[in-house]
C-alpha cells in the first residue's frame, strides 16, 4: 500500500530550513551581523550567554525597520534586498534569502527590537516557534537589537550536539573576526557573560586592523599587496608560516569566505616561497562585477560560484607573485626531480609562469626520504642563505640558550677530534662528515630535543617545579578565555594554575626548565599561542599537542643567539639520541645535507 503525499506543516518546514542555515550559535552570530551590516551599521555589539545557548543578543547603529516592517522580519522569504528573479544575478547585500530570522524563530524565542532614525519611539516584536506576539513600545536608540533565546529549545536532539560554552564562545570569536578584518571601519564587540572577549574600534585602516586581530607581532612582518583588476589586502613575508590554513583570509565583494578557489589562488601565490605543507599568513579581498558570481548556491552562504575561477586564481597568485618580487622576498630553490639527485639550475621564478615550480623541501613530498643533494642556486652559500632564510621561524620568541649550557644526551662519535661543527649567522651549524656537510637550524634542533625532554617528564609525571610563593596573573577576557579552555592541559605539561576569581589565574608550578621565565610572562605567552588552536575548535588532543610544541619552542634556542663552543658540540650530540631528528615538533626539516660529490660537481670537478 503507497503512502498518502502530506504538504508538511509550516512549522515543520521552518524546522528543516533551520538545520539549514542555522547550525549552533556561531552561525546564529554570522547572519544577524550580515543583517547589521547591510543595515549600514557602524558599531555592532554581540552579547552571548553560556556560549550563545541560553542568548545571543546582536545590537547595531543600523537604518534599523520600521513599526510595519517589523511583523515581516520573522516571516518566511521575507526581504529588503530582493525584489525580483532579476536580482538573483546581481546580488549586493551579504543576506538575501529571508530565512535567517525566520529560521531562529523555529528553533529558538526571537525578539527584534527596532528604532528608525527621526522616530522618537522603538519597537518589539517576538517570535517563537512560529508563533508571533504583537508588536510593544520599548527604549532603544536608533539602531536594531536582535535577541535569540533557548537556542534549539524545540530541537533538543540538535541541542546536544553543541560544545562546551568556551568552544562555541571560540567560534563565534572566529565570526566575529572574519566579519571585523573584511570591515575595518565598522566597531565591533564581543562579550561573553558580561566579560570582554574581542573588541574592535571604529575607522580603522586595513593594517591597523590586522593588528588588531593578528596580534601587534604580526604587523611588522606584513607588506601591501601589489594587486590588479580588484584584488587588495596585505601578505606576510614568506617566514611566516602556519601547519593550517587558518591565517588566511579571504574576502570577495566584502563577504568573508573560505572557498576553496580563493585559498588554493593564495597558496599558489607562496608556492616556491615557503616549505610544501605550511600556509602561509594573508589577507586578501577581491572585487568583482556581481553578475560573475552566484552566492546562491547553500542557505549558509558559505559556498559561491565563479563565472569564470581560472581568471579568479590568476588574479590572486599573479598579485601575490608580484608583491613578492617587488618586495625581494627570497623563493625557496627547487628540489632534483629524480631520485638520482641530478637537479637543474636556478631558483624559482617569481613570475606567474612559474607559480607550478616544487618548492624547497629536504624531504621528498611523497615518499619523506632524505634527499641528500644540495639545492640549485648560483653559488652554494648564496643557495644556503636563501634555503634557510625560507625555513626561518616566525616563533622564535623563546628563552635566551645561556652559552655553555648542556643538553643531556649520551655521548657520540658524530663530534670527534676528526669532524668539525662551527656556528654560522648565529643561526646554523655547519657540522663536517666523512660523506658531506650537514647545516642545521640550532632552534628546530634543540625545540626538537626539548619537545621529547618535556614529553618525557610529562609521562614520568615529573613535569613541574612548584613555586615557593604561587603568583596570580591578572588575564585578559581574551586570554581568560583560552585559559579556561586549556587549563587541564597546561597542568599535565608542568605548569599548574587554576582560577583564582573573575579573570586571573594563580598560577602554583611551572614546568622544568622555565624556573627562571616570569609565570605571569610564560602563561600570558602560551596562551597569546594556542589562542588560534582553541578557536578553530580543535579536539582536546591536538590542543595537547599544540602545547607541548609551543612549551619546546619557547625553551629553545633562539636564531641569532652565539653559542658557545661546548654548547654546539652538546646540541649536535644530542642530536643522535633524538627521534627522528630532521624535522623539529612543528614538522619543520630541521636540516640539510649536502655530499662532497655534490659540492664536486657544482665546482666542476669529476
Amino acid at each position: 500500500m503507497s503512502r498518502k503525499i502530506n504538504k508538511l506543516p509550516q512549522l515543520l518546514v521552518d524546522q528543516i530550513a533551520a538545520g539549514e542555515v542555522i547550525e549552533r550559535p556561531a552561525s546564529v552570530v554570522k547572519e544577524l551581523i550580515e543583517n547589521c551590516l547591510d543595515a549600514g551599521s557602524s558599531s555592532i555589539e554581540v552579547d552571548l550567554e553560556d556560549g550563545g545557548k541560553r542568548l545571543i543578543q546582536v545590537t547595531d547603529d543600523g537604518q534599523g525597520i520600521s513599526e510595519d516592517q517589523l511583523p515581516l522580519a520573522l516571516a518566511s522569504h521575507a526581504t529588503s534586498k530582493l525584489k525580483e528573479v532579476a536580482d538573483l544575478d546581481r546580488i549586493l547585500t551579504l543576506g538575501f534569502r529571508g530565512e535567517a530570522l525566520s529560521s531562529m524563530s523555529a528553533v529558538a524565542t526571537v525578539e527584534i527590537s527596532s528604532r528608525t532614525s527621526g522616530t522618537e519611539m522603538a519597537f518589539r516584536i517576538s517570535g517563537r516557534h512560529g508563533e508571533i506576539e504583537n508588536l510593544s513600545p520599548v527604549a532603544l536608540r536608533p539602531g536594531t537589537r536582535v535577541r535569540v533565546i533557548d537556542l534549539f529549545s524545540s530541537v533538543p536532539a540538535r541541542r546536544r550536539f553543541l560544545r562546551a560554552s568556551s568552544a562555541e564562545v571560540a567560534r563565534c570569536s572566529a565570526v566575529v573576526k572574519a566579519a571585523a578584518m573584511a570591515h575595518p571601519t565598522v566597531a565591533f564587540c564581543l562579550t561573553h557573560d558580561g566579560r570582554t572577549v574581542l573588541k574592535y574600534p571604529a575607522d580603522q585602516s586595513l593594517p591597523e586592523r590586522i593588528a588588531e586581530v593578528l596580534g601587534e607581532g604580526i604587523q611588522d612582518r606584513m607588506i601591501p599587496l601589489s594587486g590588479e583588476n580588484g584584488v587588495t589586502g596585505w601578505i606576510a613575508r614568506p617566514d611566516v608560516q602556519r601547519r593550517n590554513s587558518d591565517g588566511i583570509w579571504t574576502f570577495l565583494n566584502g563577504r568573508p569566505l573560505k572557498d576553496s578557489v580563493l585559498q588554493h589562488g593564495v597558496r599558489q601565490g607562496f608556492k616556491g616561497y615557503q616549505i610544501p605543507g605550511f600556509f602561509p599568513v594573508a589577507v586578501i579581498g577581491i572585487d568583482v562585477d556581481p553578475g560573475e558570481v552566484d552566492v546562491n548556491v547553500h542557505p549558509s552562504k558559505l559556498e559561491v560560484r565563479f563565472r569564470d575561477k581560472e581568471s579568479i586564481h590568476r588574479k590572486i597568485r599573479r598579485s601575490i607573485r608580484k608583491t613578492l618580487e617587488e618586495t625581494g622576498s627570497v623563493p625557496l630553490l627547487d628540489l632534483p626531480g629524480g631520485a638520482s639527485g641530478a637537479a637543474a639550475g636556478g631558483t624559482a621564478s617569481s613570475g606567474g609562469a612559474s607559480s607550478e615550480t616544487q618548492t624547497l623541501n629536504p624531504y621528498h613530498p611523497e615518499s619523506g626520504e632524505r634527499a641528500d643533494v644540495a639545492p640549485s642556486g648560483n653559488s652554494m652559500l648564496e643557495s644556503l642563505g636563501m634555503t634557510m632564510s625560507g625555513i626561518s621561524h616566525s616563533e622564535n620568541v623563546s628563552e635566551n640558550y645561556q652559552e655553555g649550557r648542556s643538553v643531556q644526551s649520551a655521548e657520540s662519535s658524530l663530534v670527534a677530534d676528526s669532524v668539525r661543527v662551527f656556528q654560522v649567522n648565529d643561526a646554523f651549524l655547519i657540522l663536517e662528515e666523512e660523506d658531506g656537510l650537514r647545516v642545521i637550524d640550532q632552534h628546530a634542533l634543540h625545540e626538537k630535543v626539548l619537545y621529547e625532554e618535556i614529553l618525557a617528564r610529562r609521562e614520568s609525571g615529573g613535569a613541574s617545579q612548584g613555586l615557593l610563593v604561587p603568583e596570580t596573573v591578572p588575564l585578559d577576557p581574551r586570554a581568560w578565555t583560552i585559559f579556561v579552555e586549556t587549563q587541564e592541559s597546561l597542568s599535565e605539561l608542568g605548569l599548574v594554575a587554576e582560577e583564582f576569581g573573575d579573570g586571573i589565574a594563580l598560577v602554583r608550578a611551572v614546568p622544568h626548565g622555565f624556573e627562571n621565565r616570569s609565570p605571569a610572562n610564560l602563561l600570558r605567552d602560551l596562551l597569546a599561542q594556542m589562542e588560534p588552536v582553541v578557536s578553530s575548535g580543535a579536539p582536546l588532543p591536538d590542543i595537547r599537542e599544540r602545547l607541548l610544541q609551543t612549551m619546546a619552542c619557547k625553551a629553545a634556542v633562539k636564531a641569532g643567539q652565539p653559542l658557545s663552543r661546548e654548547a654546539q658540540e652538546d646540541l649536535v650530540r644530542a642530536r643522535e639520541g633524538a627521534f627522528q631528528p630532521e624535522n623539529c615538533p612543528h614538522g619543520r626539516p630541521s636540516e640539510l645535507f649536502i655530499s662532497w660529490l655534490e659540492l664536486q660537481r657544482r665546482f666542476d670537478r669529476k
